[in-house]
């Protein structure tokens, strides 16, 4: 009986400290003009548009659709969109 106690409480132990050291998502995405949503990957400027230029993902509205606008939250300068550079 104590070895499924002792379990139990490594389980929400491990659950609570994962909880304090998840870190925010870095990965930034940019919409194209036809609003698709692609991995900023490359370095470029933020030309004005009708997009803004940097999102990131949150997942919130359906995490099984990565071209819902409702699971990304815009970052950066509004109304611009990202042009990448030519490498």
């Amino acid at each position: 009986m104590k070895k499924i106690q002792f379990l139990f409480a490594a389980v929400i132990m491990t659950a609570v400290f994962s909880a304090f050291t998840t870190k925010k998502p870095t990965t930034l995405y940019y919409r194209n003009a036809s609003g698709v949503f692609i991995e900023k990957t490359t370095p470029g400027d933020c030309d004005p548009g009708q997009f803004n230029c940097e999102y990131i993902w949150t997942g919130a509205a359906d995490p099984s659709n990565p071209q819902l606008e409702g699971n990304y939250q815009a970052v950066g300068l509004a109304e611009r969109i990202f042009v990448p550079s030519a490498q």
